[in-house]
This record gives C-alpha cells, sequence and structure tokens, in this order.
C-alpha cells in the first residue's frame, strides 16, 4: 500500500563487496599508459571511455565531456594540463 505522510522507513542493506575505490594507486597506474606519473588529458579520456563501455549504459558525448574537464577543474591544482599522483590524492585519503 501507499507510505503515510511523514512515516519512518527502515531499509536493509547488504554487502556484497568492498573494491577500492578510484582513488587507489592501481587505478593511477591503470590510467598512466605511458608510466610518466602523471595523467593526460588523452589518458583519462581513454579511461573513461572504457569505463563508459563497459558499464553499457548510454550516454550522450556532451557527458564525456562535461565529465573530463570536471576532473581536470577538481584536481590539476597547478594548471599544468596533467595530474600528478600527488593532485590525484594517491598517498593521503581525505575521506576516513
Amino acid at each position: 500500500g501507499k507510505i503515510p505522510p511523514n512515516a519512518t522507513l527502515i531499509f536493509e542493506i547488504e554487502l556484497y563487496a568492498v573494491n577500492k575505490g578510484p582513488r587507489s594507486v592501481e587505478a593511477f597506474n591503470q590510467i598512466d599508459k605511458d608510466n610518466d606519473k602523471k595523467l593526460s588529458e588523452l589518458e583519462i579520456s581513454q579511461y573513461l571511455k572504457e569505463e563508459f563501455a563497459r558499464d553499457g549504459k548510454k550516454r550522450h558525448p556532451s557527458v564525456h565531456d562535461e565529465i573530463l574537464a570536471d576532473i581536470f577543474k577538481k584536481n590539476d591544482h597547478d594548471g599544468d594540463g596533467f595530474i600528478s599522483a600527488k593532485e590525484y590524492n594517491v598517498y593521503q585519503h581525505d575521506e576516513l
């Protein structure tokens, strides 16, 4: 039936797996195809294309460009057009 207004809902969630997040050293190395310890726009773009293909969801091409721009806006702190391991936050995690 319908849930009444101001009702308290309780959800039971089962955790199936825990994986390393996108800020792991392994993820950085996977994206860094030329092993120069910095991520170029081309490397991240290719990684995004592979991830989009892997999940099988259709996306408008502009979504790719928006995500790529956002990644560089938030992570390329020195504005050199590359994201270093330090900028990628491989060595320290602020989410804990």
